[in-house]
């Protein structure tokens, strides 16, 4: 569920150009999803249990690159220090007066 959350979030991001698009995923997902509505397969459907395999193959890889940029994308995320929180040199020096 979380890693469902943080990809909306991820998906946000891009689409507000506050992160960047992660290209090596999308267009590994674009072929994927081509290949799975393509008629041409490295193994044919009609062939039992072997036939499936290629397919949930390629859903697999581009779940786990998914995985990864969403991985990046927390790490992004949680490196930006909450800007409540952020002391100015200058506050300190007039206090001192």
């Amino acid at each position: 569920m979380r890693d469902i959350q943080t990809f909306f979030s991820m998906l946000a991001a891009v689409l507000k150009r506050r992160y960047p698009m992660p290209w090596k995923t999308f267009f590994a997902a674009l072929f994927c999803m081509f290949y799975l509505l393509s008629p041409v397969d490295l193994l044919p459907d009609i062939m039992p249990l072997l036939g499936i395999t290629d397919d949930a193959t390629f859903v697999f890889l581009i779940l786990a690159l998914i995985r990864q940029d969403l991985g990046k994308y927390r790490q992004a995320t949680s490196l930006k220090p909450p800007k409540d929180n952020v002391i100015d040199a200058g506050d300190i020096k007039d206090h001192k007066k």
